[in-house]
């Protein structure tokens, strides 16, 4: 059977975690050389010894697509360790100036190009030391049109907009 077959199911909120868990802890271990070479990676062809360690701890029977996924998730929790958070990405997105159009194209995204969207918004709230990991974890680990993604996908809109819609509220405050 096919290796990456048996990870085409939904993700453990577990592996986002423990995922998250892993960088953060190379950051307070002082780790620079492997936090550097997790941000230089390239998530298609990952090489960095790092992220293999935490890939044979976590997720040992791993087959390639799956790797990748993961990589790329690994990628983008070492662009900022400190500014990993648990809150909402819809919410973070509505409080840090991400556009509607640029929320659109994230919940539209497929594949590739789902992949660029998140690259794009992770490496903008990592800048505003205000990165949500726990559902651009799910978005990147799951089926693009299995239900976990779209279920995520709705709870990232639904945060987005309601936050936009207080904020006008607030503002007039």
């Amino acid at each position: 059977p096919d290796a990456d077959a048996a990870t085409h199911v939904a993700p453990t909120p577990d592996l986002v975690e423990l995922l998250a868990r892993e960088v953060q802890a190379l950051e307070a271990a002082e780790r620079r050389g492997d936090l550097a070479e997790l941000r230089r990676m390239d998530p298609e062809r990952p090489t960095a010894s790092a992220f293999f360690r935490m890939l044979v701890r976590h997720r040992p029977d791993a087959g390639p697509d799956f790797a990748r996924r993961c990589a790329r998730l690994v990628h983008l929790l070492a662009l900022r360790p400190e500014a990993l958070q648990r809150g909402s990405l819809g919410e973070a997105m509505a409080a840090n100036g991400i556009s509607e159009a640029r929320a659109q194209k994230l919940l539209a995204a497929r594949g590739e190009a789902l992949t660029t969207q998140i690259g794009l918004i992770a490496r903008r709230l990592a800048q505003e030391r205000a990165l949500p990991y726990r559902e651009l974890g799910h978005l990147l680990l799951a089926d693009d049109d299995g239900e976990s993604a779209h279920r995520t996908r709705l709870r990232i809109a639904r945060d987005y907009f309601r936050a936009l819609d207080r904020a006008p509220a607030a503002d007039a405050a």
